[in-house]
């Protein structure tokens, strides 16, 4: 069974992105080929947006190829995510810091940072030079497959989407955005992964806004799985192009950071106010979305018995031992136990990256 036109979506979820990061290695080394040219698109919110722009990446030596296997991407969780959530904390910072959480203690609610209340979690600082690092000024519309990337203006209060194609370059108004040319896939990597709370938006110019920019966050505040708009994107690029493509002639392939499964007990929610709901309702939305999204294509790309499935998510569970939910925590022995559930999913998930493994060959 050929498929004719084949979709990778890959999740938010910060440094938890070496989960898929892992799997992604896995198909690179079990298929000898890369990931761009076994993908006719690759869709991204966040973390899942910086790899699917590190593996569409050109490499200055041979512009027909990545510069960055997968492997690669993995490490660059493993040496830069330190980086990339650096706090800037003075004494005095620390010092109010402890008396909140000795407050927050006392009133049995979460612990909410200083800086998280005040002002973002994390400067941009780190971030945008690890960005910078790794794709420096390289246009988006060199990519060597298409690529969709999702983000949010906070004043447009409309999705911006990033993608690879000129052609598909749109304004919509007061509806959403579709850009390409003049942006970087730095820029793109930047605004995708601006998750409110940790990050301040992200300021692109651009003629096609009065205020001369797009103030962006992070696309996961609604699509944290972007895999459905991925599937709609190639039907609807297909009708445009006046060819011949239904569902059933698209491969998905959907690639998870780790199910949440922290409790939130009611007892304790319902005495949450505006601190309280800080953390929890943006892992709540964020996960929510993810799933539900998930659910839903599994009921619309059910498996048939005379033909391959077209539909394959990878996903495990957050469960105690297998990594923090969070998306910030980079300490080595999470990302040992993010690496470790990776191989579980692998192993787990054998007979169908097999079989995903032919498929893309």
């Amino acid at each position: 069974m050929t498929f004719k036109y084949k979709v990778l979506s890959i999740d938010g979820g910060g440094i938890r992105g070496i989960i898929p990061s892992m799997i992604l290695a896995e198909i690179e080394q079990r298929t000898g080929k890369r990931i761009h040219e076994m993908f006719d698109l690759i869709a991204g919110t966040s973390t899942g947006g910086i790899i699917a722009l590190g593996l569409t990446m050109p490499s200055q030596q041979d512009s027909k190829q990545a510069k960055y296997y997968a492997k690669d991407l993995v490490e660059l969780y493993k040496q830069e995510g330190s980086k990339i959530f650096k706090k800037n904390e003075s004494f005095i910072e620390e010092w109010v810091e402890q008396r909140l959480r000795e407050v927050l203690d006392f009133l049995h609610l979460p612990f909410a940072e200083i800086d998280e209340l005040l002002s973002a979690k994390y400067p941009s600082e780190g971030r945008d030079t690890v960005l910078t690092n790794y794709f420096g000024d390289t246009a988006i519309h060199e990519a060597l497959t298409e690529v969709f990337i999702t983000s949010y203006d906070t004043e447009l209060r409309l999705p911006v989407f990033f993608t690879s194609q000129a052609n598909k370059e749109v304004n919509r108004g007061r509806v959403f955005r579709k850009v390409c040319n003049g942006f970087t896939m730095k820029q793109a990597g930047m605004a995708t992964s601006a998750a409110p709370t940790f990050f301040e938006p992200y300021k692109v110019p651009t003629s096609q806004a009065e205020s001369g920019y797009y103030s962006l966050v992070d696309g996961g505040v609604f699509a944290n799985n972007p895999t459905s708009l991925a599937v709609m994107e190639a039907i609807i690029d297909s009708k445009r192009d006046r060819r011949e493509l239904q569902l059933e002639d698209i491969l998905v392939v959907s690639l998870g950071t780790g199910s949440l499964t922290r409790k939130y007990t009611y007892n304790k929610a319902k005495e949450w106010g505006l601190i309280g709901w800080i953390h929890p309702l943006i892992n709540i939305l964020m996960d929510g979305a993810s799933e539900s999204v998930a659910v839903q294509l599994e009921q619309l790309l059910p498996k048939a018995d005379d033909r391959p499935p077209q539909y394959y998510r990878f996903q495990g569970f957050l469960d105690a031992g297998k990594g923090n939910d969070d998306m910030d925590v980079v300490t080595p022995e999470n990302i040992s136990n993010l690496e470790g559930l990776a191989r579980q999913i692998i192993r787990e998930k054998e007979h169908q990256l097999t079989e995903l493994c032919e498929l893309l060959k």
